[in-house]
């Protein structure tokens, strides 16, 4: 069924004008609220001025600048608005050259940094190193094959400071194929045209459009949208998860009509089977009721809400998680998540597996079965068998991904990705294609193990 599915992705794909796909699934700056943020970066040697570079950018002290080497100890991030190419996230890193264990640690998050950015900004000092020499460093190396192996747009920045360059700004053409520029920051006349120059290359490195969050056939004044949201104690007080909330208001700014419905799980998995049949029927009135066109139910779900709609009353609704329209809408190749499944079902003892989870909260499992630390493993766990060791399981929550650690593990299992940045994502998806690692989405796998038809149905919305 796995290979079915991707064969109707193909054919999908096939049967869409010549571009179409590509579009629709590339990578794009965008996040899940509808921000779309272009990041980029400043690397190089230490005291190469990249911390005065994003101070002239940002037009403020944003970094601290010193004469002192290593200055900059991590990653400095701020947020700004540059007209012609929009919000942007920019981030300030620790010198490259740095020394010892200390500075093997500050470059390998340097090395993260760079896998997020759109533009990859490499500053240097002419009194200090010539532009060869700047290239030629081990570490701004190591940036630039992330850049060339991921098609980041790559920049060379001189950055002067002295009376001896008039302009504040000049552009110098390409050296090594790279284009580069000569800010001088104390000028402040040059702020412009240094805008003016990373806007060119923001055009140049537009890598996609931006990808609807639902499908826009389930879009429109004749449509109507229903929502299925469980609520544990896990759930926060006085608001909708980030998914739920955005969803909503996707399909209300397309004048599609919606609702929700709270589905009671440990009522629709009770032994006793009159409560269980009261909530399915309580599910199937809401469905009659409402006659959506499109279903988005929460991920843990899915052994309930696919066979409820098994009859043939319901068969006509499409369905789909919120963990794969947030990974549809991050620009994710479905073909790689679903081929994920596959690593899943192949699993034996003593494969390591990684659950990430890009959000980070208290668990609490005593009185709710959270989904990355109880369910999946659950499932994951019952692909083992007695005369084999046990598969082992890891999590890996929060903002931070083992990136460096991804060969010990047979498969990675990735929530929707609704609390981080789409480029933060396609780093972890290209973290894992490079080291032939397969990855899969809480959706697809709940979906998966619920039965190969459920899989096939959450999937279809995204087909053309």
């Amino acid at each position: 069924m796995v290979k079915r599915i991707m064969c109707a992705l193909h054919f999908a794909r096939m049967a869409q004008p010549k571009g179409t796909w590509c579009r629709r699934f590339a990578a794009n700056a965008s996040s899940l609220g509808g921000i779309q943020r272009v990041n980029l970066g400043f690397f190089g040697r230490m005291n190469a001025g990249k911390s005065t570079l994003m101070n002239f950018l940002t037009q403020q002290q944003t970094s601290i600048v010193d004469a002192t080497a290593g200055t900059t100890a991590d990653t400095k991030v701020t947020l700004l608005e540059l007209h012609g190419i929009g919000p942007c996230k920019v981030f300030d890193t620790a010198g490259l050259d740095e020394s010892g264990d200390l500075g093997a640690k500050k470059l390998r998050k340097t090395a993260q940094v760079a896998k997020e950015c759109d533009l990859i900004l490499i500053a240097y000092r002419p009194y200090v190193e010539t532009a060869e020499q700047a290239l030629q460093e081990p570490g701004t190396r190591k940036i630039l094959d992330i850049a060339r192996s991921r098609n980041r747009q790559v920049a060379l920045i001189e950055n002067v400071s002295d009376e001896h360059h008039g302009s504040g700004f000049v552009e110098l053409g390409r050296f090594n194929d790279i284009p580069r520029a000569r800010v001088n920051p104390t000028r402040p006349e040059g702020f412009d045209a240094f805008v003016a120059f990373l806007e060119r290359l923001h055009v140049s490195a537009s890598r996609a459009s931006q990808v609807p969050l639902l499908p826009l056939k389930f879009m429109g004044k004749d449509k109507r949208l229903l929502m299925n949201i469980p609520m544990d104690a896990e759930t926060p007080s006085g608001r909708l998860l980030r998914p739920q909330a955005n969803v909503q208001e996707f399909a209300l700014s397309h004048y599609t009509s919606t609702s929700a419905f709270r589905m009671d799980l440990a009522a629709g998995r009770s032994r006793d089977l009159y409560i269980k049949a009261q909530e399915r029927s309580r599910f199937q009135e809401c469905v009659l009721r409402e006659q959506p066109d499109l279903i988005v139910t929460d991920s843990q779900a899915m052994d309930l809400v696919y066979p409820w709609l098994s009859l043939p009353d319901f068969q006509h609704v499409a369905l789909t998680t919120f963990s794969i329209v947030v990974l549809s809408h991050a620009g994710a190749d479905l073909d790689r998540f679903i081929a994920g499944l596959r690593a899943f079902d192949s699993l034996e003892g003593g494969d390591r597996v990684l659950v990430a989870e890009a959000c980070n909260h208290n668990r609490i499992t005593q009185v709710c079965e959270d989904i990355g630390t109880v369910q999946i493993p659950r499932h994951i766990r019952k692909k083992g068998r007695s005369d084999q060791p046990e598969i082992i399981i890891e999590h890996a929550f929060g903002r931070e991904f083992p990136d460096d650690e991804l060969r010990r593990y047979s498969l990675v299992i990735h929530c929707g990705g609704c609390m981080i940045d789409s480029q933060k994502l396609q780093a972890r998806i290209e973290d894992c294609k490079e080291l032939g690692v397969p990855i899969t989405n809480y959706g697809l796998l709940l979906s998966h193990v619920q039965s190969p038809g459920a899989l096939q149905k959450v999937v279809a919305p995204f087909l053309s």
